[in-house]
């Protein structure tokens, strides 16, 4: 990701870290188990970055470019997959 382009990522990531799930629906919203979206449009380029909730952090698994009008099932499923693995190690971290 260019310079430019990092910057409008991190002010977008600062506004999700401060409105959590409140965050406006044009730029982020809930897709299904547990897995949300947040949309980062930059000079055409549709960024994606799928996330979800674990107590009070959130947890960013996979990103990508949007090319098609639906996310693709395949990306959802690599996110519950993701988020996953990362209970699995933050729980055994906790024992």
């Amino acid at each position: 990701m260019e310079e430019g382009h990092q910057a409008k990522a991190k002010r977008w990531f600062v506004a999700l870290a401060e409105l959590g799930p409140n965050i406006p629906q044009d730029y982020g919203k809930h897709l299904r188990d547990g897995v949300w979206e947040l949309r980062i449009i930059i000079q055409h380029h549709q960024h994606r970055f799928l996330y979800s909730f674990w107590e009070d952090i959130i947890v960013i698994t996979n990103a990508f470019l949007k090319k098609s009008r639906a996310v693709p099932v395949t990306e959802i499923e690599k996110s519950r997959k993701s988020m996953a693995d990362w209970i699995s190690r933050e729980c055994w971290e906790d024992l």
